[in-house]
């Protein structure tokens, strides 16, 4: 359940959530405060809050009051509609559009956090094998610059092992070697594992007196498509 649904549904606590991360959605303490009144005024039987009993409870005048109902309306955390009753004219206001943006929040936290775990794993799994074809580790050089080229550059891991792979097979096998393949392939427009493939088929077809590529290294690539 939602935050927003749980206030929908008669929910009358005060979501912690929203206090670690009232600085993410509100401008200041101020509105966070004042908009706290309008949440009791939803979620409870408390009478119509008026500015200047509001202004009275946390010691700022009216104006001030005014102002800040007018940001939180402004920045979407409260709303606010006029309904005639009695024949008189009444605003009646909604705190729930900051719960919704907690909502929001929270989701798009999650997901950055399964992106962030994703990235880690990938690179992990990257290092590994990098280590397991050098037949030694990396050092932290290697690795910020392995880093910088998956997430800086968006370079296709499989891409990133293709390289690895034809250094280790041109017998070449450092950074600076796999960079320059990287380099070419990205200069030809290559950013795929078929397109290497399909790089490799038509230099195949156009000089076939010339291909030296050997089996293993074949099947090599083979492996290295999934």
């Amino acid at each position: 359940m939602t935050y927003l649904s749980a206030f929908q549904k008669g929910n009358i606590v005060l979501p912690s959530a929203l206090l670690f991360h009232f600085h993410e959605i509100f401008s200041s303490s101020d509105d966070f405060l004042v908009w706290q009144f309008f949440y009791l005024q939803n979620t409870t039987a408390t009478d119509d809050l008026e500015p200047t009993k509001i202004a009275e409870s946390i010691g700022k005048t009216v104006s001030e009051v005014n102002r800040i109902m007018s940001q939180l309306t402004e920045q979407g955390l409260l709303q606010y509609k006029t309904i005639e009753l009695n024949g008189e004219i009444e605003a009646i206001f909604d705190a729930s559009p900051a719960l919704e943006k907690l909502d929001e929040l929270l989701v798009s936290k999650t997901s950055q956090q399964a992106e962030t775990g994703s990235s880690k794993n990938v690179l992990k799994d990257l290092v590994e094998t990098f280590q397991q074809e050098l037949g030694r580790l990396l050092t932290p050089f290697e690795i910020e610059d392995l880093t910088k080229t998956v997430q800086d550059d968006k370079t296709n891991p499989d891409l990133v092992k293709a390289a690895l792979r034809e250094a280790v097979f041109n017998g070449k096998a450092n950074w600076k070697y796999i960079q320059a393949i990287l380099r070419n392939w990205r200069k030809e427009g290559i950013t795929t594992l078929a397109q290497v493939e399909a790089k490799r088929e038509e230099r195949e077809a156009a000089n076939p007196q010339n291909v030296t590529v050997s089996d293993d290294f074949l099947t090599a690539m083979n492996l290295w498509k999934d």
